[in-house]
């Protein structure tokens, strides 16, 4: 499993961990049903990884991706751009609303 932050990305991961006190957590990335395209990402943050999470470093930050999300997920480069959300690059999307938090496969 592929799947990477930009340090722009890891950085505002590892400060909303730090205010929301679970420093040393690792981001739950995950796709679920909703939005706009039917598909859409959650980010959240968890003390431990599942049994059947994919657990990946990037830029320092450890990132579990569960089962059902890994697939979809697959080569996804996750961005924040200044002043704005996280943006997700996927390439698996063949179709994304224009802020690129909803998408379909």
């Amino acid at each position: 499993m592929q799947l990477s932050l930009t340090p722009r990305a890891a950085q505002a991961a590892l400060l909303r961990a730090r205010d929301a006190e679970v420093e040393g957590w690792l981001l739950r990335v995950a796709v679920v049903a909703g939005g706009c395209n039917g598909l859409t990402y959650d980010l959240f943050f968890i003390p431990e990884p599942g049994p059947e999470d994919a657990v990946v470093e990037a830029q320092g930050l450890r990132v579990a991706v569960d089962r059902a999300s890994q697939n979809l997920l697959d080569g996804t480069v996750i961005d924040f751009p200044k002043g704005t959300s996280f943006h997700f690059q996927n390439p698996r999307a063949r179709k994304a609303c224009s802020c690129g938090a909803s998408f379909e496969v």
